[in-house]
């Protein structure tokens, strides 16, 4: 069984995707019971550029198991000054 998401990135964070479409998202398919680490991972980002990550509408921890499908969103970290 796979995990398949529908990825949308803000701030920053479609450098680390090459050919991210900001319109559209991406889609992704992992394994089952991967992790909000696993996708990060997977995706390229580097955990450091990662500020907070939904799926499906709810904050997500890292360790968090993706659900079989919707859509995951990830921000980069908000500064300030």
């Amino acid at each position: 069984m796979t995990v398949q998401l529908n990825i949308k990135l803000y701030g920053t964070l479609d450098k680390w995707v090459p050919g991210y479409n900001p319109e559209t998202g991406c889609a992704v398919h992992l394994a089952a019971q991967s992790t909000v680490a696993d996708l990060i991972d997977h995706l390229g980002i580097p955990p450091r550029s990662v500020g907070l990550v939904s799926v499906n509408g709810r904050a997500a921890k890292k360790t968090d198991v993706l659900p079989k499908s919707g859509m995951v969103k990830v921000f980069h970290p908000i500064f300030g000054g």
